[in-house]
This record gives C-alpha cells, sequence and structure tokens, in this order.
C-alpha cells in the first residue's frame, strides 16, 4: 500500500497481561516512545498501519460485501478527497454522520478524520427537534446521511434554520477513485477528531469533544482491557457504531488488524450470525445477553466457538451470570465500564475475575487512574461510597460550547463521572449508582440498582427498572417497573414479599408497575427519564 510504510515500523497493539501499575503519564510515554503516536497523525493513520501490515485481509464485512484492507483505505482515500475537494471540507470544520450500521460508516469516518475535520456521529433514532438542537450546537458544514434520513434531516434543518449540504452515501455517486491511501499531513494529533453526543436521557444532551489522541489512546489501552483475543478474530459489531462503544470495540478491531462484521442486533437473527458467521467475539449490554439467554433458539446453537463476550452500559444481574457462561461455555466474560468522555471505557473486571468478584466492574483500565473521592474531592477510605473520578490519555477534553460544564467535570484535571461507587481492601470497584439516580427516601440513601439486582432474582422477571417515585411524606419513595417473562405473572404483593425478604424494609418498592415493554436507547439501556414522565402524567 502505498505511502504507508513509513508507519509500518511501529508495533500494532498485541494482547499482553494485564498491567495495573501503569501510570497516565507513563503511558503518553509509551504512546509517543514505543508507538510513535506524536506530531502530524490521525486516528486514521492507525488503521492505515494495520492495513500496511496485511493489505489483503479483510477488513469488513456487512451483508455478503468483503473489503480488504487495502480496499478500505483506498475507499477512505477517495471520500477524503472528495470532502477537501467537492465540499470545501477543511480541518477543525464539523461534519455529521448520519449513517447506520454498515461498512459505509467505517469508510466516511475515518474519511471525515483523515480530512482534519470533527466527526459528529448522529444517533438514527432522534426526532427533529433533537437533532436540531445538534445541528445548532456543532454548526456543521456538511452532512453526511443515508437516503432513508432525508425526512428527519429536512424537518431538523428547518427547525435549526441551517442549509450545510449533504451527501448521501446510497444515492449520490461514488467518490472518485483518488489512488492508494496517503498518510495524513498537517493534523495535530491533539487536534478535535469527533463530538459524541452524550445520551440526554437526563437534561440536554451535551457534545463531548476527544483528539485523535484521546482516540488513539484507547485504542492502545482498552484491547488489553477486554481480552482481544488475537489477530485472527473475527468480531461482530451489532449495537449502535455512531455510539463512543465503535473506540472500545469496532474501530479499535480494525486498529489491530483483524476482521469486523457489520451487523444490527436482532435477538434470532444476531443469535444466527454468531454461529453462522464463525464469530469469535462480541459486545452487548446485558439486557441483550439476558433476551439471547431466554430465547428457545439456544438450545438448538452451538456457541462453543465464542472467545470472547463483552458486557457493559447497563448493571447485569449478578445471579444471571452464570447463565451466560453457560451459554458461551469457552468465552472470556469482561465487564466494562466507561462514558462517552472516557471514549468508553474506565474500568473492567477480567474474565479471570468474574466470579471471584462477582457484582464489581472491575479495577482502572491500564494507563489511567481512579479514585473514590467525597463532595470536596477528598479520597474516602476503601468501603465508603463516594464519586468515581479518572484521569488518564483516554478522556475528554471538554465539551463543545460548554466551558463551565467543562471545567466542572475536569476540575483538578481528574475526569468527575456522576458514577456513585466503593472500592473494596483489594482496591476493586463496586458501582452503587449514578448520582442523579440515587433515591434518597427519608434521608436514607437508597441506590437504584440494589433493588433491581434484588428483584432480578425473581425468575419471572425478564427486565426491570428502579426509580424514585415524588412522596410528600419520605421525599421519595422506591418505584419499580417490571416486564415479565412470556407466560410469566408477578403480583405486586409477591414482588414486595420478595424484596423485604432480602433487604432493608424501607428499600422495598412502594410503587410496582408492570409493562409490556421499555423504552430504549440505541444501546439498549432502559430510558428511565421516560418511566418518570409515564408517572408524572399519571398513565401509570
Amino acid at each position: 500500500m502505498n505511502g504507508a510504510g513509513a508507519m509500518t515500523g511501529f508495533p500494532l497493539p498485541q494482547p499482553r497481561a494485564r498491567r495495573y501499575d501503569v501510570s497516565p503519564d507513563g503511558f503518553v510515554a509509551e504512546m509517543r516512545d514505543h508507538y510513535g503516536i506524536s506530531g502530524d497523525m490521525t486516528f486514521t493513520d492507525l488503521v492505515a498501519r494495520a492495513a500496511a501490515q496485511d493489505p489483503d485481509r479483510t477488513a469488513i464485512e456487512f451483508h455478503g460485501r468483503f473489503t480488504s484492507y487495502v480496499t478500505l483505505m483506498r475507499q477512505v482515500q477517495a471520500a477524503r478527497h472528495l470532502l477537501t475537494g467537492r465540499f470545501g471540507v477543511r480541518p477543525g470544520d464539523r461534519v455529521e454522520l448520519l449513517v447506520d450500521n454498515s461498512d459505509q460508516y467505517v469508510v466516511w469516518y475515518l474519511a471525515i478524520l483523515a480530512a482534519g475535520a470533527v466527526a459528529v456521529p448522529i444517533n438514527p433514532k432522534l426526532v427533529p427537534r433533537e437533532l436540531a438542537f445538534m445541528v445548532q450546537d456543532s454548526a456543521p458544514v456538511l452532512f453526511v446521511q443515508e437516503s432513508r434520513f432525508d425526512e428527519l434531516i429536512d424537518a431538523a434543518l428547518a427547525l435549526a434554520e441551517r442549509s450545510p449540504p449533504r451527501f448521501t452515501v446510497d444515492r449520490d455517486p461514488p467518490p472518485p477513485d483518488a489512488g492508494d491511501w496517503q498518510p495524513t499531513r498537517g493534523i495535530d494529533v491533539h487536534a478535535h477528531a469527533a463530538i459524541y453526543y452524550t445520551s440526554g436521557t437526563t437534561g440536554t444532551p451535551k457534545g463531548v469533544i476527544h483528539t485523535h489522541h484521546s482516540l488513539i489512546a484507547g485504542a492502545l489501552m482498552m484491547p488489553e482491557a477486554w481480552e482481544y483475543p488475537g489477530a485472527d478474530m473475527r468480531f461482530l459489531a451489532c449495537t449502535p457504531m455512531f455510539h463512543i462503544a465503535s473506540h472500545v470495540f469496532f474501530l479499535v478491531v480494525l486498529t489491530l488488524g483483524a476482521t469486523l462484521v457489520i451487523d444490527s442486533y436482532q435477538t434470532e437473527r444476531t443469535m444466527r450470525v454468531i454461529v453462522e458467521q464463525d464469530i469469535h467475539a462480541f459486545f452487548a449490554v446485558p439486557s441483550q445477553l439476558l433476551m439471547m439467554e431466554q430465547h428457545p433458539l439456544k438450545q438448538e446453537l452451538d456457541f462453543s466457538h465464542v472467545r470472547m463476550v463483552g458486557f457493559g452500559a447497563a448493571p447485569m444481574a449478578m445471579d444471571r451470570l452464570q447463565a451466560v457462561q453457560d451459554m458461551y461455555p469457552n468465552a472470556a466474560l469482561t465487564h466494562l465500564m466507561g462514558q462517552t468522555e472516557s471514549t468508553g471505557l474506565l474500568v473492567a473486571l477480567s474474565s479471570a475475575e468474574a466470579f471471584a468478584k462477582i457484582g464489581s466492574v472491575g479495577l482502572a483500565i491500564p494507563g489511567s487512574e481512579l479514585r473514590v473521592v467525597d463532595d470536596q474531592d477528598r479520597e474516602v477510605p476503601h468501603g465508603t461510597v463516594g464519586e468515581l473520578v479518572s484521569r488518564g490519555p483516554q478522556n475528554m477534553v471538554g465539551y463543545l460550547n460548554r466551558p463551565e460544564a467543562t471545567v466542572e467535570t475536569l476540575r483538578g484535571g481528574w475526569l468527575h463521572t456522576g458514577d456513585l461507587g466503593y472500592r473494596d481492601a483489594d482496591g476493586y470497584l463496586f458501582l452503587v449508582d449514578r448520582a442523579k439516580d440515587m433515591i434518597i427516601r427519608g434521608g436514607e440513601n437508597i441506590y437504584s440498582t440494589e433493588v433491581e439486582d434484588v428483584i432480578y432474582m425473581l425468575p419471572e422477571v425478564s427486565l426491570c427498572a428502579v426509580i424514585g417515585v415524588p412522596d410528600k411524606l419520605f421525599g421519595e419513595e422506591v418505584g419499580a417497573f417490571i416486564l415479565c417473562k412470556p407466560g410469566a405473572s408477578l403480583t405486586v404483593e409477591a414482588v414486595q414479599e420478595h424484596c423485604r425478604a432480602n433487604m432493608a424494609g424501607y428499600k422495598a418498592p412502594r410503587h410496582v408497575h408492570f409493562v409490556e415493554e421499555f423504552a430504549m436507547t440505541a444501546t439498549g439501556k432502559i430510558q428511565k427519564g421516560e418511566l418518570r414522565k409515564l408517572l408524572e402524567a399519571g398513565t401509570v
């Protein structure tokens, strides 16, 4: 691959023993000295290194299309030339990307970064009002989209009173061939690379700014944490690619020189894809793993070839972990926790520790530091609940157009996550709740995840969510929303009796509601904000 040879002298990430003693400063030095991450370089250049080492290897499989690494980089080169030539995109310009899971998403995302522009991936499930806010906030110079989002974008641009040009990947003529990949020139590795909007389940979404350096740091740090099984890996991307999780797994797979199989999650279809396409590793949120584990097709399929299953983004009911392990008997189960501000990952619990430290979310990923602090940012003793704060090169540089929020979240040089937890005597983190989801009943703090874990002990329960319900006497009471398994049923009294038998009485839900479905985010999280709206509207 012409033009990539200058980058082949630096090593690609390789699996190795977990190293918990690597400081953020030490890791930054390793990035510079060992991996050559300095000067003019984009995240796309890191993918190009893998492409140069094995150009003919399949990089992406998508619905019967097979794209080799050399072809992928030629497509990225062509798209980059179209961005900078036809559309005049310049370094620092923002380009919104509204393309669903596909090989085209990868090509255009990498091309935007290679052009020195800033990619703004968009959730396809947004409504016009939500997208209009992001358009006003990010002021894009171009929309790269699929044609099926025409009406959504039309309506959003009208509300935002903006009219940037648009390129439609499945309708406009493809970019003309621009030859082999040529390394980036003139784009500093610390330049802005991408803006990922927080999910907005509470409050107005914030645009999280990542640089090429923070994205590359994540690509070097994270495979070790999720137990990368080797270069012959076939990794399934079935959760949304617009999400920051792409920089924990999917785009990282391409920096490792492995094969990314792209699809979208549907329980039965995903189970068949894992078997029929010989998938070695994948990531899912706990609700997806539970739906697969409960599906009758499980009895017909053999998942023994799967080597790694990563899960996170929401708590896993711990008594269900063994059932998931039984379904994937030879897979390393790695629990991962992070947020958009941390390039998707802060802590990981290794497969070796999955049962020995059951309930923990693990240790800080190598190259980062973790503390648990009080409201004065003083570190608290082991066993004491406080806020999780983190320092590491994978963390964001700030929020778009939110200087005050940036200062508050990054005060003292530490990322303040808003997550509440404690560390045990061995330093393992146990997450108890998001600060905003903590229920305060008569001065007593109740962590919703604790109540949810008890409710999940009931065999009839498929999914549940616990929130605070306003109460005139106690301030808040505990409210539980429950989706039962098909054919199963429960009563309010049975749930309350079970909870009172398994936790302090004041934590048992006073309000119990049974639902037929939950509103979910694109990444599989239950939208607790929607449950609060149902309560406010009096519809439950």
